[in-house]
């Protein structure tokens, strides 16, 4: 009789696993008909489920500047790479800006944003000025973005934040003129050999008090 019933108990648990799994399997069916007819089944690749389909995977972020498409990842590690890059390349602008030196300029930049740089330490030269920039960060935002001038540059740095651009007398070291700006600033990066040049930049900026001198 105990024979019997634990066989009953076989049976009838046996079933209800089954009934359980049965209808997991329809639920299942209905809900990925459900996006199918909806159109949202292309977007569970992208569902972040916790130990089982992480979403953005470990090492990436979602793009900053396309957040409309889930699958424009960018890798973290070499985002930072970028952003680090792009500050070296900040100081040594500003030091060439400040010694009047054109040499420095391809330590920073290649291209269009190193023709623009030397330009504008070949007009200070010749004006007898040279330049410092103070500049304080509200934001800096790493992603990938076409430069709209050139379709081969991708790496980008938006900083937003504001500045004061002052210029001395080469001869008296007296200040000149004096502008303090808020700007938004998107520089376009290229990596070349080991590290990451500025390629492209395109500055808003905005006067917020008038130039001194």
């Amino acid at each position: 009789m105990e024979g019997a019933r634990r066989l009953r108990l076989l049976v009838v648990g046996s079933w209800t696993r089954v009934l359980i799994t049965a209808s997991f399997l329809v639920a299942f069916c209905l809900v990925v008909a459900w996006l199918a007819v909806t159109g949202r089944l292309a977007d569970a690749q992208y569902w972040n489920v916790p130990l089982v389909h992480p979403y953005p995977p470990a090492g990436y972020v979602q793009n900053p500047f396309n957040p409309g498409d889930k699958g424009d990842l960018i890798s973290i590690g070499e985002a930072g790479r970028v952003k680090a890059d792009l500050l070296r390349d900040g100081q040594l602008e500003l030091q060439a800006l400040e010694a009047g030196d054109p040499s420095l300029v391809t330590e920073a930049d290649t291209g269009r944003a190193a023709d623009g740089l030397a330009r504008l330490i070949a007009q200070n030269n010749t004006q007898g000025v040279f330049e410092r920039q103070g500049i304080k960060l509200e934001a800096t935002v790493v992603g990938r973005l076409t430069d709209p001038s050139d379709p081969t540059l991708a790496w980008m740095v938006e900083e937003r934040g504001t500045g004061t651009i002052s210029r001395y007398s080469k001869s008296s070291k007296a200040l000149v003129n004096q502008q303090a700006v808020k700007f938004t600033a998107r520089f376009w990066l290229v990596k070349v050999g080991q590290r990451y040049l500025i390629a492209d930049t395109i500055i808003y900026s905005q006067s917020i008090s008038g130039a001194g001198g």
